[in-house]
């Protein structure tokens, strides 16, 4: 406990202690992804608290990657500027806030994404075993440029950091696990191959938004 209750830096980000609120899901957006007053209150309470920063829940890149039917999204510019009053908010309250973004692949539902859900190989996923859409190398590059936009729109709203969500069996980590990757391609295979797509998410996602700004990656 010596230095829980000390000052540390992240890049730019430099929280009053060591403290942080996790991304954790309120099903409190819209239906179609934008902020609402009651999910401002939420934060701007948890700022009132103390913690070094917050981590607001995972926040969909596009609107196919949504994980429930109100998840939070930054898909566009819109989406952006309704969080930035977010964002405002908890600075006003003395808080530091970073935007965790993701895209939920294979552990979403087609009735929730109105598009058929998608992965790194045709494995059904739990719990609703629907088989993913197999992705391919063009349509992954697509994807890495939506999550920089979607970082880019990020840093725009004046957050304090974005982090990206690589854990709990969303799209990311479906490509760093041997248990649902099982391409032949340069994404899949041995551990160079199975971290390559988050590794080129990672360094879009740097080069966008320049060498000062904190990216977190969050991983299980």
């Amino acid at each position: 406990f010596d230095t829980l209750f000390s000052p540390f830096s992240i890049g730019s980000l430099k929280p009053a202690n060591r403290l942080v609120m996790p991304p954790m899901a309120t099903n409190y957006a819209s239906p179609e992804g934008f902020v609402t007053e009651r999910q401002i209150d939420y934060y701007v309470e948890r700022a009132r608290g103390g913690a070094g920063y917050l981590t607001v829940e995972h926040t969909g890149i596009l609107p196919q990657g949504k994980a429930s039917p109100k998840m939070l999204l930054i898909s566009s510019d819109e989406h952006a500027s309704h969080i930035k009053r977010l964002v405002e908010a908890v600075h006003a309250a003395g808080g530091k806030i970073v935007i965790q973004i993701n895209h939920a692949g294979r552990q979403t539902f087609s009735a929730v994404t109105g598009s058929p859900i998608i992965g790194p190989s045709p494995i059904p996923a739990l719990p609703t075993m629907e088989t993913p859409h197999e992705l391919s190398a063009v349509e992954i590059a697509a994807l890495v440029k939506a999550y920089t936009a979607a970082a880019e729109r990020v840093k725009q709203t004046g957050a304090d950091g974005v982090e990206i969500h690589m854990a709990h069996g969303y799209l990311l980590c479906s490509f760093l696990s041997s248990f649902s990757n099982k391409r032949k391609d340069p994404y899949g295979g041995d551990l160079a191959g199975r971290t390559l797509f988050p590794l080129e998410v990672l360094k879009s996602v740097r080069a966008c938004v320049g060498a000062d700004f904190p990216i977190i990656c969050r991983l299980s």
